[in-house]
This record gives structure tokens, sequence and C-alpha cells, in this order.
């Protein structure tokens, strides 16, 4: 009976290693199948909402925190779970929200504290979560800090980073002009030090002269910034994203910044290699600091845990990531933003440089983390401005079947498209310090459209803040509502199939075909698998899926197809033959194929969780051996 049961184990040994082979198969797994996590921002869309531009409540032409709370089922009919709005302190708006003169206060433009606890209670109601920007850099030049720092009252006195000029000893001669302590430069061009003839000394500014460097190395600040931290949580946000944190701390020694190769004729910012000013070591330990803090809050209150989500430096890389994920010892941020798809990707070569991208954060991003993906700013132009109209489908599909988190600017839903904005139009620009109006950054920064009527719904206002795009008449959320195959119904069922289990919890594998087709394939063992087949380039190309993807089905049903693939959700393709119905991609559209109908009923899938496939597997498993066990006893 024992040889029978060790011959009974070989099978169910043979059987199990035969179904995993059956699984994984060959090709190159980018990102394995993860256990389910119950993170609650896990796996989930986040929505970036530049508050000046998503909705104005008042009429006075500039967006508001009613105007947010009227538009929430927005958010719910997409299936956004998490919702980021841009800073809402008060402040002198020199750059537009990220110079806080009080980190407690709304700014009256944006309403009220109490328009802001209407907001959190109707998200709450319709099971939505709220993050904030916080910018714990530097303040507003107007903060009250600021003020008492240059008179050297109590403990303000070094609040922010204080510096003798290089030539200190000689400015009892007033006719001496002060020289900056080193050579450090501001991001918004210029000198990063300035003088204040009142305290006789320099500040740091590593952007705006409105915008001082507060210094961490002092415990006081550490302390400020907890408290600010806790205030917000208290009213119930759910976590923040935290400004610039790469540039918190600088070299204690403030040595001067070499001169960066290659970059001559840079503008003068990048001449200099920042190694002084950039990723310093002590940024991890309070990057973790806050976490912990976040983390105890949370039990303290017995509340669900808050998220921290760190705007990491662009350039980032494995040592660097260490400032912002931490360890399994000393827990970082959840979220470090990933721009790798913002800003590696090239039009000249989009199938490889997207491809690198993608690979690129999976090679970075430590185990058993979630990745994000990050494809429009504020700051940056808008898809259908960058790649053209055709693309935005092709952008939405890519980014949304990729796994982990989706951040969506405003807008991109419905494909906003940059606007022009003349001079005398400028509010805000790149270069807010001595170098101010090289650069306006409001291209991409226009009312929400919402309808067709005047100023796209934003505003009742004769003028809003910033001009709404002209092709508001047909690109708004109203006339999209209507049309099936429009960038809003296209986004709403690319959200609703991320929330089917494969696209959760499933294995990536991708394939770079030609210089114009690129695939991304989900698979999860016991649901359906799907391809998302993009055609990057400009003719219509026909793919024979069989030659490049093993073991799959010979005809692929229609799951999804850009407005202009040509398919529909009732279609089939051949993944065999180049005769009978094999895939006719379009120029720059996409489709997403599986291998069974599977029926999305808002954003409940009909296919078996992860967990019953698991206890199924294992339940089979049982009754084999069981059965093996009874046959040896009879025999």
């Amino acid at each position: 009976m024992l040889h029978k049961m060790t011959k009974l184990y070989s099978c169910w040994l043979i059987l199990s290693v035969a179904l995993t082979s059956v699984t994984y198969g060959e090709e190159e797994i980018l990102f394995p199948v993860t256990q389910p996590k119950d993170d609650w921002w896990s796996n989930t869309i986040i929505y970036q909402v530049y508050p000046r531009s998503f909705k104005d409540s008042d009429n006075d032409g500039i967006g508001d925190l009613k105007g947010i709370t009227e538009e929430l089922d927005h958010f719910v009919d997409l299936g956004i779970e998490i919702v980021w709005i841009n800073p809402i302190f008060k402040s002198p708006m020199y750059d537009m929200g990220y110079d806080v003169e009080n980190y407690t206060m709304i700014d009256p433009i944006f309403g009220s504290m109490t328009d802001f606890e209407e907001l959190i209670s109707e998200m709450n109601k319709r099971g939505l979560k709220l993050i904030i920007d916080l910018v714990p850099n530097h303040s507003s030049s107007r903060c009250e800090w600021f003020l008492k720092s240059i008179k050297k009252e109590d403990k303000y006195d070094e609040y922010y980073v204080w510096r003798n000029a290089s030539n200190q000893d000689q400015l009892s001669n007033l006719t001496i002009t002060p020289k900056p302590p080193n050579n450090w430069l501001s991001k918004y061009g210029g000198s990063a030090w300035t003088w204040n003839t009142e305290r006789k000394q320099f500040y740091l500014h590593k952007f705006s002269d409105k915008q001082p460097d507060l210094n961490f190395r002092n415990p006081e600040v550490h302390k400020e910034i907890l408290n600010i931290m806790e205030f917000w949580m208290d009213k119930g946000v759910a976590g923040f994203r935290f400004n610039a944190v790469g540039r918190l701390y600088e070299d204690k020694d403030f040595r001067d910044e070499p001169k960066s190769v290659g970059r001559e004729n840079w503008p003068i910012y990048y001449s200099l290699d920042h190694i002084y000013t950039h990723d310093q070591p002590e940024v991890i330990d309070t990057v973790i600091e806050w976490r912990k803090f976040m983390d105890d809050y949370s039990k303290r209150k017995n509340t669900f845990p808050r998220l921290l989500a760190a705007e990491a430096h662009h350039h980032v890389c494995v040592f660097s990531l260490r400032y912002y994920f931490g360890d399994e010892n000393n827990l970082g941020a959840q979220i470090p933003f990933n721009y790798h798809l913002l800003i590696q990707v090239r039009k000249e070569d989009l199938v490889d440089s997207v491809d690198r991208a993608i690979k690129f954060w999976f090679e970075v991003i430590p185990a058993n983390n979630t990745p994000n993906w990050v494809m429009e700013t504020l700051d940056t132009d808008r898809i259908s401005s960058t790649y053209g109209p055709e693309m935005v489908q092709v952008f939405t599909a890519l980014k949304m079947s990729l796994p982990g988190i989706d951040v969506t600017y405003y807008g991109s839903e419905i494909g906003m498209e940059n606007v022009y904005v003349r001079p005398d139009q400028i509010q805000d620009s790149y270069d807010s310090g001595g170098q101010r109006n090289i650069e306006s950054r409001d291209f991409a920064r226009s009312p929400m459209q919402w309808n067709g009527r005047s100023n796209a719904g934003f505003t009742e206002a004769k003028k809003s803040w910033l001009p709404v795009n002209p092709n508001y008449y047909k690109i708004n959320v109203e006339e999209q509502k209507k049309i099936p195959t429009s960038n809003y119904n296209f986004y709403k069922k690319m959200s609703q199939l991320r929330r089917t289990d494969t696209l959760k919890y499933g294995d990536l594998e991708s394939y770079n075909i030609t210089d114009s087709i690129y695939i991304l394939k989900r698979s999860l063992p016991g649901h359906e698998t799907y391809l998302v087949v993009m055609n990057f380039g400009s003719e219509t190309e026909t793919v024979v899926l069989s030659t490049v993807i093993s073991r799959l089905k010979k005809k692929l049903h229609v799951y999804l197809g850009s407005e202009n693939s040509g398919y529909s959700r009732s279609d089939t393709v051949s993944t065999i033959s180049i005769v009978d119905k094999p895939l006719h991609l379009r120029p720059q559209s996409v489709v997403v194929l599986t291998d069974s109908l599977v029926k999305v009923d808002g954003f409940k899938n009909n296919a078996f969780s992860y967990r019953q496939y698991t206890a199924s597997y294992i339940c089979l498993l049982c009754v084999l051996l069981l059965t093996g066990y009874y046959v040896g006893l009879r025999n």
C-alpha cells in the first residue's frame, strides 16, 4: 500500500508541476502573480484634481471645494476611489499654492473649513477617500514662521536655512555686495540664496525666493510638520502626497556643487550636478518618521491606515528609491510617484521606450511594493497634445492595464488638450524666480470641460481664471457620456476591467513585436487572460498572435476596442490564421482581447476570485489524495 501511495503522490506532484508550467510558460514575466492585498490603495485609481480648474461653485471664475463636492458622482461613475487635491492652504499664490502661508487654513479662494468638512462628509458617503498635497520643504516668505525667523524670535530663529555671506567679514564696508555662501542654484532660475537686509544673512530657497527652505535639521520643524499631519488626519484626510521630498535636506557642509558634464547648453539650473541639494542620506529617516507617525495615528484612533505618497525625483534609481520605500524594518512611503512613462517615452521610438520605461520600474521597485503609473501632470503637456488625439485611448489602455495604481490627471478621461494662453493671460510660469515668465505652465491647467455650454460648464462667470479650451463644444463630459466609443466610456470600461482579479493579481508579460506593435498580456490561473494589443504606428498592421505568444486559444474575443480600431465587443479574431479573421489593427489604435466573454456588471466580475480558485484547487487535490488512499485501503 505504501508503494501505491508513493506512486499516487508522484502523480499528484507531476500534476501540480504540469499545471504550474501551463500557467507561467516560458515567457519572461515582468510582474508575477501576487497574493491579494488588503491595502485600500492597491490596484486603485488616484484622480488628481487641480482645484482652481475643476469646478467653480460661486461664479468667481476660480474652482473651489464646493465645486468638487458638486461633482463627486463623476468619480463614482468612473470607478475612482481616491481623489488627490493639489494645495488648498492659505497662500499668496505666487507659486499657485505651493508657497504656503498657513498650513492649517483653507485659502479663501477655495472656500472655508466648513466647505472642506462637507467635502469629506460627502466623499465618505460615496466610499471615496481624499489625499491632499503637503509641501514640507518650504513655506511662503509670508509665513509667520519666516517673519519670526527673520527677527530671530524664540524658537523660530533656526526654522529656516540661514547662512552668512561668503564675504561676511567685508560687509562692514557698505559698498560691498554680499556674496552667496556657495554656487547652489534655484530650480526657478538664479542663485538659491537671497540676502535678507534685516537679518543680514542669506536664506536658502531651492525654488522661488518667495519659498524659503525649512530647516529639517531642526527638531522643532519636524514637530510642526507632524502637528500639521495630525490636524488634517483629524479632519478625515486619508493620506498625503508630500511634495519635493528629495529636497528636504542639503549638504551640512554647504559644499559647491560640481559642473554637470555635457549640459553646457542646458538651462542654467541643469548646469550643475545637484549632489548636495537632492536625496541626502537624512531624507529616508524623515520619510520613515512620517510613516511611523501616520501608522501610530491609525492604531491610536482605531481607524484605517493612512497613505503616504512621495514625489520621487524623476531620475530615480535603485539607490534613491530606498529614500522613499524604506525597508521591511523601517517602512517609508507606500507610493513614490513613478514618472517614467512621462519622461522616458519618446515619440520617435514609442514601442521600445514604453517597454523600457515599464521594465525599468519593475527593476527598481522593491519586492512586495505596489507600482504606480503617471503620464500627465499639472506641469507637463497633455497626452492628446503630445501624441495626438487618436492616441488617448491607446495610452489609457496601456497604463490602466498595468499592475498597481493608475494616476489620472483631471480631464484625461475625456482627452482634454493643452490650451493656448496668451502672454497677457498667463497666471503661472515655470520659472517663478529670477527668470520669471520665461515659460508658462498654464497650458495643462485649463478649466475642466463639463458640457458644451458657456465656459464648458466650469463657471457661470463671464471669464474663467484661465481660458477654456475652444474645443469644449465637442470635448466635454456631457457629450462623451452619450457616445459609446468616446474617451470617457473607453476610460470607464478600462476602469471596470481593472476590477477583475486578472488585472489586480495576475502576471504581466510584454511583447514588442515590431516598431509599431506592443502587447501586454495579463493572466491568472483559473481566470480570463487579457491581451492589450497596441499599434503605435502610422500604418495598419496584421498580427498573427500565436506566432509570438504561446498557448493561446485559436480564437479570442474583443473585450474593448478603441474608437478608431474598427472592432467592437461582439467580434472575434483568429490567433493562428493570416486568412481567417486575423487581427488587423489600424494606426494609433488599441484592442483588448480575452479568451472568454466576461460580463462586467458595474464593477463586479463573474469569474472566481483568486481565493476561490486557490481553495478549489486545494480541494481537488485533497479529493484525489483521499480517493487514492481509499483505493489503497481497498486493495
